[in-house]
């Protein structure tokens, strides 16, 4: 049995968040990732979280759940020597990953036209903030700026309060799984074509294409999405949180007729299905200001579990609104084995906990085969694959290369 990615080798000159997300993702489902690193911090994610255990052995959580599956080598790009290095790894090489601004790579000498000479079939893959061209190619970009400069922070939070960004990194993250696609679709064209080809995934493009429901609203009305809080763009009185009992909440998603007679059930009013004025979409919308106090006042004279089973068993999509802790307790959580536990992490002596992929396939599906590299923890291995003898490596650390 062979995984998807189990004869592709990828040299990964990406560091924090988009890029090595990216690699883990091909990692995952075999792919043989060379995570090159600076020989003096290493991957910017390493020094975040410094305060703790992990975070002092290198292996702070942020660079954990980005890194599994990866082998490490150091090399510092502006020495000389790493031309040559460089060279011998991409010549039996499939993949590039690199996620500087553009035109750092090269002028470091690492650009893709550099190593498409070594490897005419390369597939190159170029992650940044605003893609390699235009005229804001080369502004600095992290998450945060993206969320604001692609307008999601303007539909995110409430009118009251004004625009917030998303709680997570969903700009990098959702780059990430846009390279991982575009990399898994030039691999499948090489293997038809034989050719190569340069990628180049925009964070700004992939907030777009995340958002793409909303970007067509204003595009096909002339209607710019607002702030609606936890309500819905469909302005339903049947979607959005209600408090419930005890604290904490339960969100409904609920727009179809069908669903619409299930929380009348639920909530045991018939009336409120009898009531002609409620009978349509359409009409339930006419009448927010009706609807939405008496779904208030059901939802307040029991906790939020118990919705969710009356709920779902009326075939209604509403849901406990919980925490992280809370959801990894969830008992379909666990079901579906999507967090993994593995140890031999350099410099910890304990577990550590993972995601592992957002899928699930039989057989030879994504998993974890081996935890985030130490920094450098397979340089010597590395280079010795790439023919270098153990003096020529000697060589390399003692003038400062490694």
């Amino acid at each position: 049995m062979t995984q998807a990615f189990a004869n592709v080798k990828i040299i990964d000159f990406s560091q924090v968040f988009a890029g090595p997300f990216a690699t883990m993702q091909l990692a995952l489902l075999g792919a043989d990732v060379i995570k090159i690193e600076e020989p003096v911090l290493g991957d910017q994610c390493r020094g975040i979280g410094a305060d703790n255990d992990i975070g002092r052995a290198g292996m702070p959580p942020f660079f954990l759940a980005m890194n599994a599956n990866k082998r490490s080598m150091t090399l510092d790009l502006k020495h000389p020597g790493a031309k040559e290095v460089i060279a011998r790894l991409v010549k039996d090489a499939d993949v590039v990953v690199q996620n500087f601004r553009p035109g750092v790579i090269d002028r470091l000498g690492f650009g893709y036209e550099a190593m498409k000479a070594i490897k005419p079939n390369l597939i190159y893959c170029s992650v940044s903030g605003y893609g390699q061209t235009g005229p804001s190619s080369a502004a600095p970009a992290y998450d945060g700026a993206i969320q604001a400069t692609s307008g999601m922070m303007s539909v995110t939070g409430y009118p009251e309060n004004g625009p917030t960004r998303v709680g997570f990194t969903v700009v990098d993250l959702g780059t990430a799984v846009m390279a991982a696609f575009a990399i898994a679709g030039a691999l499948y064209r090489r293997a038809t074509t034989g050719e190569g080809q340069h990628l180049d995934v925009s964070m700004l493009d992939t907030s777009l294409a995340l958002m793409s429901p909303l970007v067509s609203t204003f595009l096909n009305t002339g209607v710019a999405p607002a702030l609606v809080g936890n309500g819905s763009v469909v302005k339903l009185p049947t979607t959005g949180s209600f408090e419930t009992k005890g604290g904490g909440g339960i969100l409904l998603s609920a727009m179809t007729d069908k669903q619409w007679a299930g929380i009348t059930r639920a909530i045991e009013r018939p009336d409120l299905l009898a009531d002609s004025r409620f009978a349509s979409v359409d009409g339930r919308r006419d009448h927010y200001e009706l609807i939405r106090p008496e779904l208030m006042t059901a939802f307040a004279t029991n906790t939020a579990e118990y919705w969710e089973k009356r709920l779902n068993g009326e075939g209604v999509p509403g849901s406990a609104i919980r925490t992280i802790p809370e959801v990894l307790e969830h008992e379909q959580v666990a079901h579906r084995e999507v967090i993994g536990r593995i140890s031999g992490a350099a410099g910890v002596d304990r577990e550590i906990g993972l995601v592992t992929s957002g899928f699930s396939a039989g057989p030879d599906g994504p998993a974890i085969a081996s935890p985030p590299p130490g920094k450098g923890e397979h340089t010597d291995a590395i280079l010795r694959e790439a023919g270098y003898t153990v003096a020529e490596i000697a060589t390399l650390r003692d003038s400062g290369a490694l």
